[in-house]
């Protein structure tokens, strides 16, 4: 929200003008944003985003508000770093480095693969009271992805594509039922609080975005377009943070920070698919503004000098 308003003041505290950029931004002015900005700043912000979540944990967890740095919270952002650096990886292979769609699957997979090799190795699972084999068995599904890839194997197109739509129904079961995931990795106990609850369904969505943007592309469908539908994921997933029941979960900067993103992806999905979805992506902003706008606590009350402060 805050970045909302800052981007209004810096337009010249001018509602008009905050309006304007913001069509600009989703395509529906008379000036468009030019694409090759937008997958430069998807590359850029995937990596360093996506490391920075993968690698540091806790100092994700910190950026965002939330307060458990707890060993399930740290696996978690770890998972929403390794989809959000995939997503960046993929982009720097296809848009610079100009790699066709079976060598950049390859590279891409490096770091979901790096991702369950130091998850096995800090025997996350042990330590979290599960079995190790569902981690296991997607490393398997990687370093054997990576292979095909690499190669060029007869079976890449079906093993890409079988294991694209299996993570993909993952991540659906995930953000829409997370209990019974944690009961077929074999957690004991499903009692997640707010935190927990918002990076688990994050972990969801953000991986979810990387299958679509895989499936699209394994589909046929060109680059831009398919990032685009990918985008329009992310802006559900940002959109859901902010509102949902566990939007409590996020601090000022975590909330800014969500805002931001939404209005990014939004206009990546405005610019590579089309203008209409430009007016849906711009309907959800106003929507998610105005929903946080109003959304003052029940119990907020303003601070109150006492008496005998007002009558120094």
């Amino acid at each position: 929200m805050i970045c909302f308003l800052i981007f209004i003041f810096l337009t010249g505290i001018d509602a008009a003008a905050g309006s304007n950029v913001l069509a600009t931004l989703l395509g529906l002015g008379d000036t468009k944003v030019d694409p090759e900005i937008l997958t430069n700043a998807m590359t850029v912000a995937g990596i360093v985003q996506g490391a920075l979540l993968m690698f540091t944990p806790g100092l994700g967890l910190k950026m965002y508000g939330t307060k458990d740095d707890s060993l399930y919270m740290r696996f978690h952002a770890e998972g929403v770093g390794a989809a959000i650096l995939t997503v960046g990886i993929t982009c720097l292979c296809l848009f610079k480095m100009k790699l066709d769609t079976t060598m950049t699957f390859g590279l891409s997979s490096l770091v979901w693969t790096t991702e369950h090799i130091l998850s096995l190795t800090k025997k996350y699972p042990s330590k979290m009271g599960v079995s190790p084999l569902g981690h296991t068995f997607w490393l398997l599904y990687s370093l054997i992805g990576m292979y095909a890839c690499f190669t060029s194997a007869a079976y890449t197109q079906q093993l890409l594509l079988g294991g694209h739509s299996l993570f993909a129904l993952h991540n659906v079961l995930v953000i829409m039922k997370p209990e019974i995931v944690s009961k077929i990795y074999g957690y004991k106990e499903v009692n997640f609080n707010d935190d927990q609850k918002d990076w688990l369904k994050g972990f969801g969505y953000e991986n979810l975005a990387m299958c679509v943007f895989g499936l699209s592309l394994l589909a046929g469908v060109e680059e831009h377009r398919s990032l685009g539908f990918a985008s329009v994921v992310v802006v559900a997933h940002c959109a859901h943070s902010l509102v949902g029941r566990t939007s409590c979960s996020l601090g000022l900067l975590g909330s800014s920070l969500m805002f931001f993103w939404m209005v990014f992806h939004a206009s990546c999905a405005a610019t590579f698919i089309s203008t209409e979805v430009g007016y849906a992506m711009a309907s959800i902003i106003v929507a998610v503004t105005a929903l946080k706008i109003t959304s003052v606590p029940s119990n907020f009350e303003f601070p109150q000098l006492a008496s005998e402060e007002l009558t120094k």
